[in-house]
């Protein structure tokens, strides 16, 4: 038989070993770029001076119309109305935050990177194999 048409041989101890070392580096990488990550509220007291969405109180009339219309007559409509206006309230609570990266040493910037999509590359590589252990297209 020639070296081309050879089978590549299967060690399912090997792919095992590749998840659980990409959901490693997955996680570890993944847990250092979310400490550099800092979470700044702009919905302070000249927020709206200087360009900054204040809705403090006004984001919670439709909540309570929708609250009342439940009470008064329950139905789906009552129902989607309160849930919307739950939903407008997160996504106030959430336009109002900014996200900041601290600064790091360009070496651990490169060390969190690394982690971080080489593990998604580990994890997708196990886990998109095709049954014969083949990756990808095989051209001839």
């Amino acid at each position: 038989m020639s070296e081309n048409n050879r089978e590549p041989e299967k060690h399912p101890g090997n792919e095992l070993a590749q998840f659980f070392a990409g959901l490693a580096m997955l996680c570890t990488g993944g847990y250092l770029f979310l400490q550099n990550v800092r979470v700044i509220d702009t919905s302070g007291l000249f927020a709206f001076f200087i360009g900054g969405r204040r809705m403090d109180g006004l984001v919670f009339v439709p909540l309570i119309a929708s609250i009342i219309f439940l009470f008064y007559k329950y139905n789906i409509v009552s129902k989607i109305c309160c849930v919307l206006s739950l939903l407008l309230i997160i996504a106030n609570v959430i336009s109002n935050l900014s996200l900041r990266w601290s600064s790091t040493s360009l070496f651990s910037t490169i060390v969190m990177f690394v982690l971080l999509f080489g593990g998604m590359g580990l994890l997708a590589k196990v886990l998109f194999a095709n049954p014969e252990g083949s990756h990808g297209k095989q051209y001839k």
